[in-house]
């Protein structure tokens, strides 16, 4: 039995049909003695405009609240972790406070699409695409993208993204200009995005693939818990407990996820 946290930015009132479509998901990928669990912070806001779009500030913000989150999970016996942000907000810093297994759904697609393709490229939110660029480049993916605009981000008014249709539709339109440019394989650099395709079933474009950044993520993680299971990989925190404890007491202590 293995148990995997999957960290949601944003407070889960409203979030239901992306939970069902995310759980509905992984049920096709997954072993069938891993439980997932989505996990919220209990503080932020539900607001798409404030919350997700355009807004590096939402970063800095939501990012303890997940850090926190993670953390928890390992203290609640969770085996594995993903940072449900296609930006793998705080991944950087989580990576050195638990033991347990834990990634992003940008760090995983790289690593898949690499796996099934060549030359990637990414469609994101707006105003989203210097922060998933900077990602590539801190991870020493640069040379695993297309060289021209490697991460392009939907055109469609905000008030349109709740037209899934319409959100599709224009996904697909800027992924194919991707294409033109040399991309043998596409990714959504958003969680709710690339869970809706999955969902409706959109996985390639032609014969290119279309990689889902949180399944790959979470199959990712399953995987390096297998490895530490059997004993042949182990996380160890690099930064002391006492040190933790006291920089949350001093600075910053969040309410648990749910």
């Amino acid at each position: 039995m293995m148990k995997l946290c999957f960290e949601n930015t944003m407070p889960g009132s409203g979030s239901e049909v992306y939970f069902e479509r995310l759980h509905a998901n992984w049920k096709k990928v997954s072993k069938p003695d891993t439980e997932l669990v989505i996990t919220s912070p209990t503080i932020g806001t539900t607001e798409f405009r404030y919350s997700v779009v355009g807004h590096l500030y939402a970063d800095m913000l939501r990012t303890p609240e997940m850090v926190e989150g993670i953390m928890q999970a390992e203290q609640n016996g969770y085996d594995g972790a993903v940072i449900g942000c296609a930006g793998d907000a705080g991944l950087d810093v989580i990576e050195s406070l638990v033991e347990i297994p834990v990634t992003g759904p940008g760090k995983a697609a790289l690593i898949l699409g690499q796996a099934v393709g060549n030359k990637m490229a990414f469609v994101t939110l707006p105003n989203w695409e210097k922060n998933i660029e900077k990602l590539i480049k801190t991870y020493g993916a640069r040379d695993l993208i297309i060289s021209n605009k490697p991460c392009r981000a939907l055109t469609i008014a905000l008030d349109q993204f709740a037209n899934e249709d319409l959100l599709i539709d224009n996904f697909l339109e800027i992924a194919k200009s991707a294409i033109r440019d040399g991309a043998d394989v596409i990714s959504f650099a958003c969680t709710k995005g690339s869970t809706l395709l999955t969902a409706k079933g959109v996985s390639r474009i032609g014969d290119i693939p279309i990689v889902d950044g949180s399944l790959a993520a979470l199959k990712l993680v399953e995987m390096m818990v297998d490895f530490k299971k059997a004993g042949l990989w182990k996380r160890g925190k690099t930064i002391e407990t006492d040190i933790i404890e006291g920089l949350q007491g001093g600075y910053y202590h969040g309410a648990e996820s749910i």
